[in-house]
Parts: structure tokens; sequence; C-alpha cells
């Protein structure tokens, strides 16, 4: 969907010095955007990295806990090496 066709409803009110509204609205003008294009953009990416990375980890501790829940069989070189004995304590 294009941000053109998206209905602006909401309005987000940021606090700042005088001189980060200035450089702000220098760099939006000379990427040829407006500020709020320019700041909301890399705004946007950011939350939704955040959120990507925090879904990723708890995916990943639902695998860790599955593969935990649910420990492999012993391997034939596992059986061997503790049927060889007492192992050494140095």
């Amino acid at each position: 969907m294009s941000a053109l066709t998206l209905k602006k409803n909401a309005r987000l009110d940021l606090k700042t010095t005088q001189h980060n509204k200035d450089l702000l609205a220098q760099a939006a003008q000379i990427r040829g955007v407006d500020m709020t294009t320019f700041i909301i953009e890399p705004a946007l990416k950011a939350a939704r990295d955040v959120i990507e990375q925090t879904q990723l980890q708890m995916e990943e501790q639902k695998a860790l806990y599955n593969a935990l829940a649910k420990p492999a069989a012993p391997t034939n070189a596992l059986r061997d090496l503790l049927a060889a004995g007492k192992f050494d304590e140095r």
C-alpha cells in the first residue's frame, strides 16, 4: 500500500531543542522529503527490527526448550565411552 493511500489519523508529538529541529529540517530538505517522512521512516524501520528480533528470540527459546525437553538417545560412541569405565580424575 502506498503512503499516499493511507489516511494519517494519528498524531505523534515530539519535544526537542530548536537546534535539533533546525538540523532535522535541513537534513529533510537535503533529502527532498518532509520532516515527518525524514523522522518516521528510520523510526519505523528500527521498530520493525526490534519486534522481529524479539520474535526470533522467542522462537529460539521455544526451540531450545523443545530440544531440552526431548533429549536425543545416546549414540554408540557415547555408550562406548561410558562403558570404558572410570574416568581419570586429575
